[in-house]
């Protein structure tokens, strides 16, 4: 009997022991024990940064504790006890990043639930950095962007030239610079001389913390100009990231501000993680839509903005001998309504290769007339393509080309051709061979009602050649607010 005892104490023993050792390792790993998580070595292989992580994550999302090990030609530095909130996630080599300087280096530490903390390193592991001297400045600019040219010094700042911008250097630890900033301005000014288009920038910080968000110009509500504009930041982002990178210069491409009329709309840059000359069309697109939505908002809002009492204007003074020359004319475009009145668009001047207009009325074949309209295309110059009023006889519709033909623009009247103003239709977003966007119905090209609803055929102009399921074809619009605003329905086949 005493025997089975003694057995059962000596298994127990053993049980609680395995216990203890047990509970001891999993207390030791989750509390105590340090593991490497990452290792940096500077460019010269003399310092190395250890990090490691303590134990775990304090449950369920507290901080994560661990130490940085500072080594200098192989001899022990110091350590730096650390803590980092990131949400009870486990250390991670995107928990730190270093730069290295001549006399230290520089730890940048990063979590999710606190500000980056920046610790200095001295590599004869001083506590306080006395600065570098001009010279030691000099040449560690040059190493790192060739020749350039040393200026007078700003303040606490140092000023460098290198022929095509300047740049400005602080006497800190890493000797931090602004070289990437202005590099990128000089690119977007070196891009966009000589295009048709402006730019100037919005500035926020100073120093070295400089930094410059583009505001480019939209120059129209044209079908051709959002394509061009967003060829031209596509274009702009292909030039500048050939020098600068975007994964070594991501806070370079953050947003762009896009001025049209007299708003400035911010643009967060989309997708460029995968961007290249190869794969723009996330990149285009995104633009695309956000351009067109400022544009639709726009035009919404100078819609429903209208006075709804109409002004009266000034009319100019015509004599009958002047509407008498006007009636000898040919029309490029006319309209006769049901009950016998003739509308005519009349070219009256002309002007590097496009047409001037006014609009007038004759009620007996061209004895006689009156000037509905000196202007009707609002001081813009082409070839009037057609005109045509709908069943009430005020509201009325015009279309005119420009570029040769390759676009064309629709104006509405709803008051008899004596006022009219531009409308602005959707694109089709029909997708090239890159997966970009592009509108090729740019003609509109008739206005009709049909069982009460109002409809818009738009064309593809003299250089057209999409062709979609059915063939050759054109866009078809409808519209709900008798020609204000439109919205695109489908493809429709035409004979070409």
């Amino acid at each position: 009997m005493k025997r089975k005892v003694n057995i059962l104490l000596l298994i127990a023993g053993i049980f609680a022991g395995l216990i203890l050792i047990f509970a001891g390792s999993f207390w030791y790993v989750t509390e105590w024990k340090y593991t490497d998580i990452d290792t940096q070595i500077s460019p010269d292989e003399r310092c190395r940064l250890t990090l490691q992580m303590k134990g775990e994550p304090e449950w369920p999302f507290g901080s994560t504790y661990g130490r940085i090990i500072v080594r200098y030609d192989d001899k022990f530095v110091k350590k730096i006890n650390i803590e980092i909130c990131d949400d009870g996630a486990m250390l991670g080599k995107e928990n730190w990043s270093v730069v290295w300087g001549m006399a230290g280096a520089q730890i940048t530490l990063m979590g999710s639930e606190q500000y980056d903390q920046i610790l200095q390193i001295m590599y004869d592991g001083t506590d306080k950095f006395y600065g570098y001297s001009k010279e030691q400045i000099t040449a560690e600019m040059e190493k790192r962007y060739g020749s350039i040219k040393a200026c007078e010094k700003e303040g606490e700042l140092y000023c460098y030239a290198t022929g095509e911008f300047s740049f400005l250097v602080q006497n800190d630890l890493v000797m931090s610079d602004n070289y990437r900033t202005e590099y990128y301005r000089f690119l977007t000014d070196a891009y966009f001389a000589g295009r048709n288009r402006a730019h100037e920038y919005e500035e926020n910080g100073a120093g070295i913390d400089n930094s410059y968000t583009p505001i480019v110009s939209l120059n129209s509500s044209s079908s051709e100009e959002k394509e061009w504009f967003c060829s031209d930041i596509v274009n702009w982002l292909l030039y500048v990231m050939k020098e600068l990178p975007y994964e070594e210069n991501e806070k370079l491409y953050q947003r762009i501000k896009i001025s049209y009329g007299e708003e400035t709309f911010d643009y967060q840059l989309q997708h460029l993680q995968h961007f290249s000359q190869e794969n723009i069309s996330e990149v285009y697109n995104d633009l695309y839509d956000f351009v067109e939505a400022i544009l639709a908002e726009n035009y919404e809002e100078k819609v429903t903005g209208k006075e709804a009492i109409e002004e009266e204007t000034e009319r100019m003074e015509i004599t009958d001998e002047t509407l008498q020359f006007y009636l000898s004319l040919q029309p490029d475009c006319s309209y006769q309504t049901a009950d016998g009145v003739e509308y005519r668009m009349v070219p009256v001047d002309r002007a590097c290769g496009s047409s001037y207009y006014v609009l007038i009325a004759t009620a007996d074949g061209g004895k006689n007339a009156i000037m509905v309209n000196s202007d009707p295309y609002l001081g813009s110059g082409g070839g009037a393509n057609w005109i045509s009023f709908l069943q009430d006889g005020q509201t009325g519709f015009s279309c005119l080309t420009y570029s040769g033909g390759a676009y064309g623009r629709l104006y509405r009247t709803e008051d008899g051709g004596r006022s009219f103003e531009t409308v602005e239709y959707p694109s089709a977003k029909v997708k090239l061979s890159d997966g970009t966007y592009y509108n090729p119905f740019v003609m509109p090209e008739k206005v009709y009602e049909k069982d009460g609803k109002l409809y818009m055929e738009a064309g593809q102009g003299a250089d057209g050649d999409y062709y979609g399921e059915e063939g050759f074809c054109h866009g078809l619009y409808e519209s709900e607010d008798n020609g204000k605003t439109w919205d695109y329905i489908k493809e429709v086949a035409v004979d070409h």
